[in-house]
């Protein structure tokens, strides 16, 4: 029988050196991430308006965030409506001649009513979105309990 002896001081030596060079490897590693991510942030020039953007996420929320840039493209979109309805109207400026009289009534009443029926037209559509929404996450839900 033989016996092999082992030099734990040297095991110990040559483990602990393997550490170091993982160490070692593992600290460069994360040196070079933070400097290529401070090099990064550095060339980043925050706007106006990135800026602007962080402030109205913090202070609304994500839902009211959300829900105030819908309104403000809905409203956005209820201008530009109004605009070319004006032009086609001849209610704008550059009408010539422009309306007089019960014509420019007549146009202002219609304009009336094209712009209500453009904002439940648009109503409509976010509803139906909504509506697809809540369905497209409901059967999501669903299937994900199935496959549970």
């Amino acid at each position: 029988m033989q016996v092999n002896t082992i030099d734990y001081s040297s095991v110990l030596q040559q483990s602990s050196s393997k550490k170091r060079e993982e160490n070692g490897f593992q600290n460069e590693i994360e040196k070079q991430l933070l400097a290529s991510l401070k090099e990064q942030n550095s060339k980043e020039e925050s706007t106006p308006e990135v800026e602007q953007f962080r402030k109205d996420l913090k202070s609304y929320g994500a839902l009211a965030f959300v829900q105030k840039l819908n309104l403000e493209k809905i409203e956005k979109l209820i201008e530009q409506k109004r605009e070319s309805l004006k032009k086609d109207l001849g209610l704008d400026d550059s009408t010539q001649p422009p309306l007089e009289g019960q014509d420019k009534l007549d146009a202002l009443e219609t304009l009336n009513t094209l712009l209500e029926d453009y904002i439940k037209q648009l109503q409509n559509q976010m509803q139906a979105k909504k509506e697809l929404e809540n369905r497209q996450t409901h059967s999501d839900s669903l299937f994900t309990s199935l496959l549970s």
